[in-house]
């Protein structure tokens, strides 16, 4: 009987701009150096990367954009030197640097060993899920996103797996792809890149897509995009993290949401599912990241239980970690 896998998942890692000033200023341990002695601990660690990898100068020949974020390839040793065993592409920022660019990113992630999701040179390489084994553990991994339509992978050009939670052909085409991955599998991530940013609460649309989602086979739905933490719901023996929030960027604070105010995410997974869930308080600085203490963390304490309570879970402390609980069993 294998052992509970203690996966770490972490919200939008955002490796450019600013960031990559700083890696290449000071270093590429730099953004990681107070994260790193805690994800490190994982046994996986997963997140959303929200940029480029590429050393081309290049932005997407496409619809302008608001923010083209891209990094240096040294950018991949931030990565590792976090432990990051997993990235999520399927995102508004994978086509950054262009198709060229995304094919770069590809390719340092491979020679990393660093498994992706979410994007490829075709939509078949995008909707390709990950594989992973730990403890004896057999662990799938989807990842899509619900906007940028033009970054959308198709049959001879690279991009996301996008999927419209309103477009029933979408749906159905990403619950076959979790159906199939289903039987091969002990536990099944979906990674989501939704919602709008700075939503103020989780839309009804978004709760009965997830339920959907899980009961399709999904034993952990980990939401991303709006740039803040959300609650997580529970449904038996798997769970909907809404939107693990951000973990590293240089971005401006939002007055109310409060974006350097976040959490590090883990679930204790077993082979009936979800065991445990708790969540660490972190707070954002510029381009770096660490354990959030005091006024801080009290904010962030409560705001999260507030945002549990909303979708049927609690919160307890214990000690530097927050374990999450469902109120009622079909928290969802």
């Amino acid at each position: 009987m294998p052992s509970k896998v203690r996966l770490f998942l972490g919200g939008d890692m955002m490796l450019g701009r600013g960031v990559n000033e700083m890696i290449l200023r000071m270093g590429p341990a730099y953004p990681v150096q107070e994260l790193a002695p805690v994800t490190r601990k994982a046994d996986l660690f997963f997140v959303n990367l929200e940029c480029a990898i590429t050393d081309k100068d290049l932005v997407y020949r496409g619809p302008p954009k608001a923010f083209y974020f891209r990094a240096s390839r040294k950018a991949i040793e931030t990565l590792q030197l976090a432990g990051v065993h997993l990235v999520n592409l399927a995102n508004n920022h994978a086509l950054d640097a262009d198709y060229e660019g995304l094919l770069d990113t590809l390719q340092h992630l491979d020679r990393a060993g660093i498994a992706h999701v979410g994007a490829g040179e075709n939509i078949e390489a995008a909707r390709k899920p990950a594989l992973l084994q730990k403890k004896g553990l057999r662990i799938g991994v989807l990842g899509c996103c619900d906007h940028q339509e033009d970054f959308a992978a198709t049959e001879d050009r690279s991009g996301i797996y996008h999927v419209d939670p309103d477009n029933s052909e979408h749906m159905e085409g990403l619950i076959t792809d979790i159906r199939a991955l289903r039987e091969h599998v002990d536990v099944l991530v979906l990674s989501y890149h939704w919602m709008p940013n700075w939503v103020p609460h989780i839309p009804e649309q978004y709760r009965q897509t997830a339920t959907r989602l899980l009961q399709a086979g999904v034993d952990v739905l980990w939401g991303h995009s709006p740039h803040h933490f959300l609650g997580v719901a529970w449904l038996k023996h798997k769970v909907i993290l809404y939107s693990t929030g951000d973990l590293i960027d240089d971005y401006a604070i939002h007055p109310v949401y409060r974006n350097d105010r976040q959490l590090l995410f883990a679930c204790y997974l077993t082979p009936e599912g979800v065991a445990d869930v708790e969540a660490l308080p972190l707070q954002l600085e510029y381009a770096c990241t660490l354990p959030a203490s005091g006024p801080v963390r009290r904010w962030i304490l409560e705001r999260f239980a507030r945002y549990c309570k909303e979708v049927g879970s609690r919160i307890e402390v214990h000690n530097d970690w927050i374990r999450v609980i469902p109120e009622q069993e079909d928290g969802a």
